[in-house]
């Protein structure tokens, strides 16, 4: 019987070897058929039995078995966001083939300044390991505060060719939709499709995690005119083709006071005989209107306008009420084992973007691996030699892997370099998928915000020069202290700030020495040892109030014992199940570590952990009636946040 590390090593070269082979039979106009790829293509025996490679078939078993482990195959490329073509050859079989763009843009050489720029920028906004961050960077990749999805890859391509895309989609039911692509916009954290709908010519966003299959990039073109073009390019999740404006009053303190004049633009605030502030902010809609002020929970009383103090009332009395199955009634699917494919393709992106090379050693602290691992992949790809039977040897592959050994008679332990020699240089493999591209825009925009360099400016240039004008970025978070915040990580600063927690009534005054920034959400943060509390603490940017003093850092804090301390709330605290209608959704999908599963009603079921009972609570208001807590320990969270509102009004 094989071992579970020979199936998966047996897995990973297969896998691997059938993505790089599909893409020479597109370059070579020579598309492959199933029989052809079963019976030809080889993989190095696992584990070997002999000191020299061993070629064994890839897919053994009979036939039945064989077609499965095929089309398994198939489905994992796929979900990797490659498109395998079906055609029809001139002998009239079927044959497949993959087009290298549908995976990977043109190669993209930046300069040293820029390729330092790029490593700073992800390690400020990135996927973290599921990017692009160890391609450019020596040490390991930290937690990831973007949204990562396969499902980038065809939608960039798609923007980029001007070509219609399908994929289904999950709102209040789940169907197919068929789309127009414009541009993807990037905001609070979120990132949405911008596209026209086909058939009803609707201007619609489309959440990536809401996307339920792979968009697949189909072959019918499409034109739009400038009028077209510029409405898509207005659309943001709130869009309304007639906005109503309404004007908002709510009394507070004044530190709160102080913090919303700095976030909303226009805001006013004028000071009462008691000492509270009235606050005046004029909203789009009143949705928007009503979302604020379920946010400011206690901190703000509404005012007025009338209308909108008696639907708060409304919602305030249905928060968490309703009916849930049972959790274990609630079936979520098992978390699937790491990505072969994706883990092996980023070690061979990682060389091909190195001009001399890495060794075993840069590979394994980069991605967080093993010695001996590195070196089976790698090994692995070196002597990688499909169908090297079939058609006189004539499928072969653009790059090959050379190994570097120092000690050859010691190969086995030896700190191997591994580097890239391709055929031609029309050949050169890019490094880089189009959902990479993606996270360095989004990365490089970020960067902008804490630093000028023209370097940022040229990378972008680069890469919009590849992948076109394919997305849009917008900031609606004021943070004013971010510079003075990021320039304390860089100086090694000790900052004296006031700042506002997500529930005090009040500033207060904290020492705390930044150590590193990031972003998830759409919001900064910085992690930074606090005075206060003589522990490391996580701070949003946009809850400094000010800076009111600064010096240099005196004392050694030692080593942050949360290295991954941006998503440490989705690993820590009490597992919770709640039972989320489609229109609230959108509240718990930035979770961390947060799984879904749909449920026989139509409704959907989401599991989290909750280390902090406050932050149940307000997550529950703001879903009022659209959500309801399935967990027995948890079935009163909000009740008494909601009441205590009430009581105010």
């Amino acid at each position: 019987m094989s071992s579970p590390r020979a199936g998966t090593e047996s897995s990973r070269e297969r896998i691997v070897a059938l993505v790089l082979l599909l893409q020479r039979a597109y370059s070579d106009a020579r598309p492959l058929t199933q029989d052809e790829i079963v019976h030809d293509l080889k993989i190095d025996e696992y584990p070997a039995t002999s000191k020299a490679p061993k070629k064994v078939s890839a897919y053994l078993g009979n036939d039945t078995a064989i077609r499965q482990k095929f089309e398994r195959d198939k489905a994992r490329i796929r979900d990797l966001g490659f498109q395998i073509e079906t055609v029809t050859r001139p002998d009239d079989l079927i044959g497949y083939q993959i087009d290298p763009s549908s995976g990977y843009s043109a190669p993209i050489h930046f300069t040293p300044e820029e390729r330092r720029v790029v490593a700073t920028a992800l390690g400020f906004c990135g996927f973290g390991k599921s990017g692009a961050f160890s391609v450019f960077n020596d040490g390991p990749a930290g937690d990831g505060g973007l949204e990562f999805s396969a499902f980038l890859t065809p939608a960039i391509r798609a923007i980029k060719v001007r070509r219609r895309l399908s994929f289904e989609y999950q709102s209040s039911v789940r169907k197919e939709r068929v789309v127009e692509p414009f541009e993807i916009l990037h905001e609070a954290g979120r990132s949405y499709l911008v596209a026209r709908e086909v058939g009803a010519g609707l201007i619609k966003g489309y959440r990536f995690s809401r996307m339920t299959s792979m968009p697949v990039v189909l072959h019918e073109d499409f034109v739009a005119d400038t009028a077209t073009v510029e409405l898509a390019a207005t659309w943001h999740p709130q869009f309304q083709k007639r906005p109503i404006p309404i004007d908002v009053v709510v009394l507070t303190n004044h530190d709160y006071a102080e913090l919303l004049v700095r976030q909303f633009h226009g805001a006013t605030a004028a000071k009462k005989k008691d000492g509270r502030v009235e606050v005046g902010i004029t909203f789009d809609s009143p949705h928007t209107a009503l979302r604020f002020v379920l946010e400011g929970a206690e901190r703000v009383r509404l005012v007025s306008p009338k209308a909108l103090v008696k639907e708060l009332k409304v919602w305030l009395d249905h928060v968490n009420h309703g009916k849930t199955p049972s959790v274990s009634a609630i079936k979520f699917a098992t978390i699937a084992s790491g990505d072969v494919l994706g883990q092996t393709l980023q070690l061979l992106h990682a060389v091909y973007n190195s001009e001399d090379g890495l060794r075993v050693s840069e590979l394994a602290k980069r991605f967080s691996l093993e010695l001996d691992v590195v070196r089976s992949i790698m090994g692995r790809l070196v002597t990688m030699e499909p169908m090297v039977d079939a058609f006189d040897g004539a499928m072969s592959f653009p790059a090959r892997v050379i190994k570097e050994c120092d000690d050859w008679d010691n190969e086995d332990a030896d700190d191997s370099i591994y580097r890239a020699e391709f055929v031609g240089d029309d050949d050169e493999p890019s490094p880089f998928m189009w959902r990479d591209l993606f996270e360095l825009n989004v990365a490089l925009r970020e960067a902008s915000r804490l630093f000028e360099d023209p370097a940022i400016l040229s990378s972008i240039e680069k890469i919009e020069e590849v992948a076109s004008h394919f997305m849009r970025i917008e900031h609606p978070h004021n943070e004013q202290m971010l510079s003075a915040v990021y320039e304390a990580v860089t100086k090694r600063e000790q900052l004296k700030i006031m700042y506002s927690s997500g529930t005090s009534e009040s500033a207060e005054e904290r020492c705390i020495e930044p150590s590193q920034a990031k972003v998830l959400n759409g919001h900064t943060y910085v992690r930074a040892f606090c005075l206060n509390r003589n522990d490391w603490r996580t701070f949003r940017v946009d809850r400094i109030a000010a800076v009111l003093a600064k010096s240099l850092v005196v004392e050694d804090r030692g080593k942050d014992p949360v290295p991954n301390w941006l998503t440490a709330v989705g690993e820590e605290g009490d597992e919770v199940v709640v039972v989320v209608e489609g229109h609230t959704r959108y509240l718990f999908e930035p979770l961390p570590g947060a799984q879904w599963t749909s449920l026989s009603d139509g409704r959907l079921a989401v599991r989290f952990r909750v280390a902090d009972t406050d932050f149940l609570d307000h997550l529950m208001l703001l879903a009022g009636s659209g959500a309801v807590v399935a967990t027995d320990q948890y079935y009163r969270a909000g009740h008494d946040l909601a009441n205590r509102i009430l009581t105010q009004l």
